[in-house]
C-alpha cells in the first residue's frame, strides 16, 4: 500500500522516466526560493521557502525525502503542460525515488519544505547490500517514540515525538539526518555518564555522520523530529557499529 501510495504521488508531482531530460536544478533556477542548508558526499538538503502569489519556473529534483513545514496549496505545472494542486502539511514526509520536475504557483498559505537529496539513490546500479544495526537500535528499543514511517534500500526515515517527562533509554542511531519540526528541551545522557541539554528548534537541521547512542528524558515542550537514517553514510562506518 505504502509503494503505491508513494508511487502515486510521484506521478502527481512530475517525475520524469529515466533518459528524459530534466530541467535545470532548482537551487540553479530559482536560488530565491531554494537554498542549500547542508550537504556533504551522502546528501544535500534544501530549504524552499515563499509567501503566497510567489512562483517558481520549472525546474528538477533529485530523488530525495520531501519534509512539509508549514501548511500551503500549491499548483504544480508538469512537463507535459498539465497542471495540478497539491496541498502540504506539517510533518508530511514523502519519499520521491525518481526525484520530480515541476514549475508552481503558491495558492495558499506558505511555502516552508525541507528536502533531502539522497546521493546514493542517484547513482544507477544494483540494490547496495543491506545494513548492519546495532542490538539497542533506537527502533528496537524504544518504538513508542521512535516509529518508523518507510524504509528502502537508500534511508529509514522515522517519526520521534515525546512529551515533557517522557524518558528513552539507552539506545543507537546509525549515521542520520534530524529535522525537528516542534520545539522542546531534552537533556541527553551519554555512555560514559556525561549529560548534555540539546534544544529542538523548529526547522533546525543536524547531521550525526558517526550516528549517536544516548538515552533522553524530556525537559520541556511537546518536540517532534524526522530522523533519516542515511545508509550510504552507514556501510561507510562499519568499524563503529558493534
Amino acid at each position: 500500500m505504502k509503494r503505491w501510495l508513494t508511487l502515486s504521488i510521484a506521478l502527481l508531482l512530475g517525475t520524469v522516466p529515466l533518459g528524459a531530460q530534466k530541467a535545470k536544478d532548482a537551487v540553479i533556477v530559482d536560488p530565491q526560493a531554494h537554498r542549500v542548508v547542508l550537504e556533504n558526499e551522502h546528501v544535500r538538503v534544501i530549504e524552499a521557502r515563499a509567501s503566497q502569489g510567489a512562483r517558481s519556473a520549472m525546474h528538477s529534483h533529485p530523488p530525495l525525502v520531501f519534509i512539509g513545514m508549514d501548511t500551503a496549496r500549491v499548483k504544480f505545472g508538469l512537463p507535459d503542460g498539465t497542471s495540478t494542486i497539491f496541498d502540504i502539511n506539517p510533518g508530511q514526509v514523502l519519499w520521491l525515488a525518481d526525484g520530480m520536475e515541476h514549475s508552481w504557483e503558491l495558492m495558499s498559505g506558505k511555502v516552508s519544505v525541507i528536502g533531502v537529496e539522497v546521493k546514493s539513490a542517484q547513482k544507477p546500479g544494483a540494490a547496495p547490500p543491506a545494513v548492519k544495526r546495532r542490538a539497542n537500535d533506537s527502533v528496537a528499543v524504544d518504538p513508542d517514540v521512535h516509529h518508523v514511517l518507510f524504509e528502502n534500500e537508500h534511508v529509514r526515515v522515522f517519526d520521534g515525538r515525546a512529551s515533557k517527562g517522557r524518558k528513552s533509554p539507552m539506545h543507537s542511531h546509525p549515521p542520520s539526518l534530524l529535522i525537528a519540526l516542534r520545539e522542546g528541551q531534552g537533556r541527553l545522557t551519554l555512555p560514559d555518564g556525561s549529560t548534555v541539554l540539546h534544544d529542538y528548534t523548529p526547522g533546525s537541521v543536524l547531521w550525526a555522520g558517526d550516528g549517536m547512542e544516548h538515552s533522553w528524558e524530556m525537559l520541556s515542550g511537546d518536540p517532534h523530529v524526522i530522523v533519516i537514517e542515511v545508509k550510504s553514510a552507514h556501510r561507510a562506518t562499519p568499524a563503529k557499529e558493534k
